[in-house]
């Protein structure tokens, strides 16, 4: 197999399982009355606390309007909160609240019930060589991310 065939197969079974993943996410998610977006501003903000609208709108790849409606939403939900830069008042910070992290740790927990009934499809022997594949599929992608597609 040739890297042009290679690329083909690997757009065809990448397309199928991000489709499955996508409807799986919206399925799991969507029942705790937030769309996927937003549940991925969540995981940002737990995992790395207090961000400028300008990081989180880098670390999901959409502009900054985008971020700022999308942000608006999870404030009246009482997930995230914002706060202007005391130095700079044009800054704006946010970060996750304690309800915003509830959220987040119930989804999770729902997503990793998922994962366990997706894994069990794979013999636990290969589970290593799968992780090993999947880190290296998502560093490509990133590198990739961070050449291309800026918003």
């Amino acid at each position: 197999m040739d890297i042009h065939e290679g690329a083909e197969r690997m757009q065809q079974l990448t397309k199928a399982l991000i489709r499955s993943y996508q409807f799986r996410d919206w399925n799991q998610i969507c029942c705790y009355g937030i769309s996927v977006s937003q549940s991925h501003i969540l995981d940002i903000l737990a995992e790395e606390g207090d961000l400028t609208m300008q990081q989180l709108a880098r670390r999901m790849y959409k502009s900054i309007s985008t971020m700022t409606r999308v942000a608006g939403q999870l404030v009246r939900k009482g997930y995230i909160k914002r706060r202007r830069d005391p130095a700079d008042g044009r800054v704006v910070h946010v970060s996750i609240t304690p309800q915003g992290k509830a959220i987040v740790a119930a989804i999770h927990r729902d997503m990793l019930e998922s994962q366990k009934t997706i894994l069990r499809a794979v013999p636990a022997r290969d589970w290593h060589s799968a992780f090993q594949v999947l880190e290296a599929l998502t560093r490509g992608a990133r590198q990739w991310q961070e050449t291309c597609c800026r918003p």
